[in-house]
Order: C-alpha cells, then sequence, then structure tokens
C-alpha cells in the first residue's frame, strides 16, 4: 500500500496517515483473522488498496484501514458491535476526528437487502461524506472476490448471497458514484468466482 501511495506521489503526510491507520487496525484486530485464513488486517489493506487505486483521498485510505473496527474490532472491553464514547476517543486519536466521524457511520452504509433500496434511492443527493461510505462498503466485497477469497469462508452464503441477488445493483452504483473501473473490477471479480465450487 505504502508502494502504491508513493507510485501516486502521495506526500509524507499522507503516507504518516495511512500509517497511523494501518498500526491502529494491527492493535485492534490483533490475533483476528477472516474466515478464509488471512489476518484480518490483510483484507483492511486490501480494501485501502482498492480506494487507492481509485485515487481518492488519504482519509478514505485510512478510512478503509480501521472501516468496520466498531462492527469487529476488539477494544479490549468486552463490548461487540458498538461505538462507545470511550471506543470513539480512542479511535479520534488513532486516526483523527474527520476518519473517526467516518467510521462512526460506516455501518449505515454497508449495502444488504435491509439498506441498498434506501442507498439507491438516495446516492444522488450524498455528498462526499456519504459517498466514500458507499464506495468503501463496495471495495469491502471486492476484496473478499478479487483473490477468491470467499470461496475459502466455509459458510459463504452471508457475502455471496447478496452479491447474487444485488451483485448487478452494486455495479450501477460504483458507476453512478463516478468510478467505473470500480464497477469493471466488481464485475470481473463477481464473474470469477460464479460457478467455482467452494473449497
Amino acid at each position: 500500500l505504502y508502494n502504491q501511495m508513493l507510485a501516486q506521489g502521495r506526500s509524507v503526510e499522507e503516507l504518516a496517515h495511512a500509517k497511523s491507520a494501518y498500526d491502529f487496525a494491527c492493535l485492534i484486530y490483533s490475533a483476528h483473522y477472516q474466515a478464509d485464513g488471512k489476518p484480518f488486517v490483510a483484507h483492511t489493506v486490501g480494501v485501502a488498496s482498492i480506494l487507492c487505486h481509485l485515487d481518492l483521498p488519504v482519509e478514505v485510505i485510512a478510512l478503509a484501514l480501521v472501516h468496520n473496527i466498531y462492527g469487529n474490532g476488539d477494544f479490549g472491553d468486552g463490548r461487540q458491535h458498538r461505538s462507545t464514547p470511550a471506543r470513539r476517543r480512542l479511535v479520534r486519536e488513532a486516526v483523527g476526528p474527520e476518519v473517526e466521524a467516518l467510521v462512526h457511520r460506516f455501518r449505515h452504509f454497508r449495502i444488504t437487502g435491509r439498506t441498498i433500496d434506501r442507498i439507491e434511492t438516495e446516492l444522488d443527493s450524498y455528498g462526499d461524506f456519504e459517498r466514500y461510505l458507499v464506495l468503501t462498503d463496495l471495495a469491502d466485497h471486492l476484496e473478499k472476490y478479487i483473490d477468491d477469497g470467499v470461496l475459502y469462508f466455509g459458510d459463504s452464503a452471508w457475502v455471496t448471497d447478496e452479491v447474487i441477488l444485488y451483485g448487478d445493483r452494486m455495479l450501477l452504483m460504483a458507476e453512478r458514484l463516478g468510478h467505473p473501473r470500480l464497477a469493471d473490477m466488481l464485475r470481473q471479480g463477481f464473474a470469477e468466482v460464479a460457478g467455482k465450487p467452494m473449497a
């Protein structure tokens, strides 16, 4: 990811911002693994790399590195799926208030059967803040497909069923958000996995 950012001519300050988010992800996801067996932080770096490829601001790259920590991060407080004031303070200190504000709202922009109609209806009215959140979730879906990792999830229906039902709509969202490259990557990722047996 750092080499990718350097190749794009990103500044030292941008690299430092991404490193702060990466370091915090390593702490929060220590000993966490994704369902396909890879370290969870490798997933977040993959999501960040996709968004970096789209030339998005460093704040979005930092968001990607910690995007769902309120949903599945380990803050050592025994609580699950929450963004408490104490947790929010820790995240603000680690990645800054702008990125924390994005992380705090990320779960409300996850593309699921319950949210896709609302997101599609509101998409054209979204400002940059909301658009970045939708793009991050699209990149999250792509990262699970780009290396066929979803095939090694065991029971991956919670991911694959949504792509079967809504994958075409996700492609259209990427197009509507002005990112045809992301739509192409999603199309290719989804197509490569389709029809392959689960491991």
